[in-house]
């Protein structure tokens, strides 16, 4: 059976807004700690959003006639699988969190500015399977008996290059972030009602296995960064943790397990007790696996690895509201 792939374009998305850009004295580097805190925290969520986000195949399989000797050789599955190679960058002028949504307040803000995905060098990264392992989409039970949604993805094994070229906190620009030749899979993400029946939301796991060269934060007034080298999120680690030349990895790091009865779950609720009448996105994420850094550099001065193995997180909750 042929197919012919559909072209998504990508939308760029650009507002005219004009900051005043502030500037710190280095001598007061260390009393913006807190600050720069908060904001490589959102810097990384906005990163993962961006990754997850880009990694969704820009190209799908668009259907064809077939003939009758072509249809007597068709089975019928209880899922679709979806090959892709296409070539895309992500430019993004400027993205805006608020703290408040009244327009009438004097609002805070985290700005991130020119956000971009690519090569490395300014060009289009690559999204691609092999014919033999596409991207797939099935429905089907597991072994308890559970019907679920399941979807493989190998796309972002190819690395990408995440940046934001300007962060502010409050109109004070605190520098930017890389995160440098990202390679993410194949990862497999399941979901379903959960096991006891209630409404309200869905248990899901997902599984991966993360690499990248680095991840930089750059203080704007600062001519130093904090950089971390080597980064592996796997499912277990082995080597000398001193030594990274002898590590290897096996399995994929997971968030949630839905067949070990420990599924991550998401939520919608309106809370009776903290915030009566509130209503919030409540997300439960347990977490197992191991994470390796092969070296951190701080203003120049290497510290050498990180080794955190056997991390088993049994609940982490939590809770988003207005």
């Amino acid at each position: 059976m042929s197919s012919n792939h559909i072209s998504i374009p990508l939308m760029r998305s650009a507002s005219v807004i004009t900051a005043r850009r502030l500037t710190v004295d280095p001598r007061f580097v260390y009393r913006q700690v807190l600050l720069i805190g908060l904001g490589v925290l959102a810097a990384v969520l906005l990163l993962l959003l961006a990754a997850i986000i880009s990694a969704g195949p820009a190209r799908a399989a668009g259907p064809d006639n077939l003939s009758d000797a072509e249809l007597a050789g068709v089975t019928a599955q209880a899922g679709i699988s979806i090959n892709v190679e296409t070539k895309s960058r992500v430019d993004i002028y400027e993205y805006d969190i608020s703290d408040t949504p009244d327009v009438e307040m004097d609002r805070k803000w985290i700005k991130f500015k020119h956000i971009t995905v690519d090569d490395g060098a300014g060009g289009y990264f690559t999204t691609a399977t092999s014919i033999d392992d596409p991207i797939r989409v099935d429905i089907g039970t597991n072994d308890a008996g559970r019907t679920l949604v399941s979807v493989y993805d190998p796309s972002h094994v190819l690395p990408r290059w995440y940046g934001i070229e300007d962060i502010e906190f409050c109109d004070l620009a605190i520098g930017s972030i890389n995160l440098d030749a990202l390679s993410m899979g194949p990862s497999l993400y399941r979901a379903g009602a959960h096991a006891d029946g209630t409404g309200g939301g869905f248990d899901f796991d997902y599984s991966t296995r993360i690499t990248a060269q680095a991840l930089r934060f750059t203080y704007n007034t600062v001519p130093e960064a904090l950089t971390l080298s080597g980064i592996h999120l796997a499912g277990s680690a082995s080597g000398a943790e001193n030594d990274p030349a002898t590590w290897s990895f096996t399995g994929n790091f997971k968030i949630g397990d839905i067949d070990a009865g420990t599924p991550a779950k998401l939520d919608v609720v309106t809370n009776s007790d903290d915030a009566p009448g509130v209503t919030s996105l409540v997300l439960n994420l347990p977490m197992q696996g191991s994470l390796r850094v092969e070296n951190v550099n701080f203003g120049g001065n290497d510290f050498g690895p990180i080794a955190i193995d056997g991390i088993n997180v049994h609940r982490m909750s939590l809770s988003f509201h207005p």
